[in-house]
């Protein structure tokens, strides 16, 4: 297992180029934060709880990392250790996932 950090940043999501398990392993986690809860129409609860955003600071830091623990039961090579968020340029909030993947081969 080993220790990396994952946001929600609006970059391309690369899903040609995942060469590794590792690779793909982040490029579906990063797609897992990035969906919003509902957009599936096969798995409503697949994605994240927009909800979360209109809570108070204090309250979305507590929910946080239990959220995305929800959330990464989709991508079973991953494990959410911690999280915190910061807010870019925009006022947009930035989730920082600390999450170990399963690198063994």
């Amino acid at each position: 297992m080993a220790l990396y950090e994952i946001t929600n940043e609006p970059l391309p999501i690369d899903f040609e180029g995942c060469s590794t398990d590792v690779q793909r392993t982040l490029q579906n986690v990063k797609n897992l934060i990035m969906c919003r809860m509902g957009e599936i129409p096969y798995d409503r609860f697949c994605g994240f709880d927009p909800a979360l955003f209109d809570l108070p600071p204090d309250e979305f830091a507590n929910e946080l990392l239990p959220e995305l623990d929800r959330v990464l039961m989709w991508e079973p090579e991953a494990i959410a250790v911690s999280a915190s968020y910061t807010f870019n340029d925009e006022g947009e909030v930035i989730i920082h996932l600390y999450a170990d993947i399963n690198d063994d081969t």
